[in-house]
């Protein structure tokens, strides 16, 4: 601070130096508009003559609250002063103007009660009770080894609305220092670039002295908002709070919540502010509890995983995996169909506990579907009887209406178009969606076959499936089966999506058509020289075996499987579709069908340490068992019409399928095993993929 003042002269007043001043005289804080003591009303009183180039002030400067300040001049009148000049320390300044700074890089919408998230997900009343109590007692238990909790969890798992929920209940207690949610659509906060200043907003405005600091630190840096996030975060939040005193800085609020780190819409973002985290907060053991949440994302996931710079460190919850929703969705659904009846006045009642049922199971256990339905059905002007007929007509594929899961859809779009956009970056080899398709209709037919056999089964190079995945893990992961060995197999979160994926008027331009992915299963499978298989007479338990590996007769097994499968009408042929596979079988042609028929009838038994994913049962006595049930009651027609000499071998080879499944029964009864190829004859809700 700079002052220059020219008073008029006085010939007989001097005045006296501060460096003149008693020594024994205290200390002050300077305030050149302030006295202790009135000014005498006469004539003789000095008039200022401000210079050109000095600003007047309007008004006395406000002083900080706790700071009784002295004037230079207390009790001192008729003297003389020329061009003084006061540098005011640092810690008297008010760093009003870097505080206007950071108003302007604050992103307001990112705020948990802000006025543009108005009406934000919330958890419903008497849910989820024991997770927010294990978040709370984490967040509150400051001698806790830990200092971030990571919560991730699938698209539409209730993430966000369990955020909400803790930082109200943070709010209330007084422990909330700040919160940032994240949202992809929103250009104030779908990156980092107003999240440190947003943080240092909120911590200012819970202390006066903090706040100071704060626009101090960027009056001193006018582009500290285009540094890195760890230059912002030493310089304007943990800088600041070290020079606090003891007492100020242990009353600080403690609770940092960030919502949805996977909507920051760039991966690299996401990184830098993890490690940021971890290089800032962390390493220097601040005193903040961070609780952070998001969808399983490449950059969080690689972050938590063994070798990643969070993994051990933090308290996890993984939150589709570890936590049933079920009880807590029902609950939900049925207090919200009563709040609508009461809203209504109408005393009959006007759902079923059958509807709640239905809503509940197509849910599965995430959120996202029950909360859809519940903002659908509740739309005041329409009525709610027969939105939920719309919705429960959408479950079995009858409702011909608006789309009732418009939100729903638009985020399997969102997270579906990332992940094709991120695997066509780097490999454009393969069509995303079409392979993607493929892996959830194998997936479906229960086979048990992990997914490195898949792409083995598809002619697809090593590892395909993990880049095909990786950045789906919102909607699906990659587990063992527990079951049989520990091989990976795909888990589907959410049945919707399936829905979504088989559904042209849902899916637009994400949508494969069925027969173009019966057309690929077909034409990649292994072409196994039929004359391989036909020498096992005679094999000892040992030699079966190297020979059932060394032909990889599994994979056979698999293949013939899932064209049986794949071929039939109750599982994947709708109207109108039979002569498109007609025309598929004909270019299969006799050759195809000569290796599956070597392959049906060859005399090789199956050993007793046969692949764990056989279940005790007989693939071939399940394939000859598909063909007479599904296949050709609906094909054969077909194929005799475009194709007669080809229907003549299939019918000579059906004969001799049928007589040697007779005889295998007869001489060891066959399991025919609980897949889904099983219900092919009531065709279920679902299996349609």
């Amino acid at each position: 601070m700079r002052f220059s003042r020219l008073w008029k002269r006085s010939p007989k007043t001097k005045a006296k130096s501060h460096e003149e001043s008693d020594p024994q005289t205290p200390p002050i804080t300077p305030n050149l508009f302030q006295s202790n003591q009135p000014r005498p009303p006469d004539s003789s009183t000095p008039t200022p003559i401000v210079s050109s180039d000095a600003k007047p002030s309007q008004s006395p400067p406000e002083q900080p609250q706790g700071n009784q300040a002295q004037s230079f001049f207390a009790h001192a009148s008729n003297f003389h002063l020329e061009h003084f000049h006061y540098n005011q320390p640092d810690d008297q300044r008010q760093g009003s103007s870097g505080w206007e700074q950071l108003l302007k890089a604050t992103s307001t919408n990112a705020l948990h009660n802000s006025r543009a998230r108005f009406d934000p997900p919330k958890c419903d009343e008497d849910t989820r009770v024991e997770l927010i109590r294990e978040i709370s007692t984490w967040i509150e238990d400051r001698d806790s080894p830990t200092q971030l909790l990571c919560m991730t969890g699938a698209a539409g798992s209730g993430k966000s609305a369990l955020q909400q929920t803790v930082a109200e209940g943070c709010a209330s207690k007084g422990i909330l220092a700040a919160s940032f949610f994240f949202n992809t659509g929103d250009t104030t906060r779908n990156n980092i670039s107003r999240i440190i200043p947003t943080l240092a907003y909120q911590l200012g405005q819970k202390n006066r002295t903090l706040r100071r600091m704060i626009g101090v630190a960027v009056e001193d840096d006018g582009l500290i908002f285009d540094q890195s996030l760890m230059t912002q975060i030493e310089r304007l939040i943990l800088r600041p709070i070290a020079r606090l005193a003891p007492s100020e800085s242990a009353s600080l609020p403690y609770a940092i919540l960030i919502d949805g780190l996977d909507e920051c819409t760039e991966e690299r973002d996401q990184r830098e502010l993890l490690r940021t985290i971890h290089d800032s907060f962390l390493n220097y053991r601040s005193t903040f509890r961070i609780f952070l949440a998001s969808r399983p994302e490449l950059a969080i996931f690689e972050a938590l995983e063994s070798g990643g710079h969070l993994h051990g460190i933090t308290y996890p919850i993984r939150l589709s995996d570890d936590y049933d929703a079920t009880s807590d969705i029902r609950l939900t659904v049925r207090r919200n169909f009563v709040e609508i009846g009461l809203r209504r006045r109408w005393e009959h009642a006007w759902f079923t506990e059958e509807d709640v049922e239905a809503i509940v199971a197509a849910a599965s256990g995430q959120y996202i579907y029950a909360a859809t339905a519940i903002r659908y059905i509740s739309e005041p002007r329409r009525s709610p009887v027969e939105r939920l007929r719309a919705i429960l007509s959408s479950q079995s594929g009858t409702h011909d209406g608006a789309n009732p899961f418009g939100p729903l859809d638009a985020l399997y779009a969102l997270v579906l178009t990332a992940a094709k956009e991120g695997y066509e970056a780097i490999d454009n080899r393969h069509d995303f969606l079409l392979i993607l398709r493929t892996y959830l209709a194998i997936n479906a037919i229960n086979l048990n076959l992990p997914i490195d056999r898949q792409d083995q089964l598809l002619g697809l190079e090593e590892g395909t499936y993990q880049s095909i995945l990786c950045d789906l893990r919102s909607l699906l992961i990659t587990q063992p089966n527990t079951n049989y060995i520990p091989q990976l197999q795909i888990k589907v979160y959410h049945k919707s999506f399936l829905d979504f994926m088989k559904a042209r008027e849902r899916a637009g331009p994400l949508y494969t058509p069925r027969p173009q992915m019966i057309e690929y299963i077909t034409s990649s499978q292994p072409l196994t020289n039929p004359t391989e298989i036909s020498s096992g007479v005679g094999f000892s338990d040992e030699d079966l075996q190297r020979r059932y590996n060394e032909l990889d007769f599994g994979l056979f097994d698999c293949a013939a499987l899932l064209c049986a499968s794949f071929w039939g009408k109750e599982f994947f042929i709708s109207p109108g579709e039979e002569d498109g596979v007609a025309t598929l079988l004909r270019e299969f042609g006799a050759s195809g069908f000569q290796k599956i028929h070597a392959w049906v009838v060859h005399p090789i038994a199956y050993c007793h340490e046969e692949p764990p994913w056989l279940g005790n049962a007989d693939p071939r006595y399940e394939f000859v068992e598909s063909w007479k049930l599904h296949v050709e009651p609906t094909l054969f027609q077909a194929i005799q019409d475009r194709a007669p000499a080809l229907a003549s071998v299939l019918k000579k080879y059906s004969r001799e399928w049928e007589t040697w499944k007779e005889d295998l029964a007869e001489v060891n009864p066959c399991k025919f095993r609980d897949i889904k190829i099983k219900d092919l004859r009531t065709s279920g809700p679902g299996l349609n993929v």
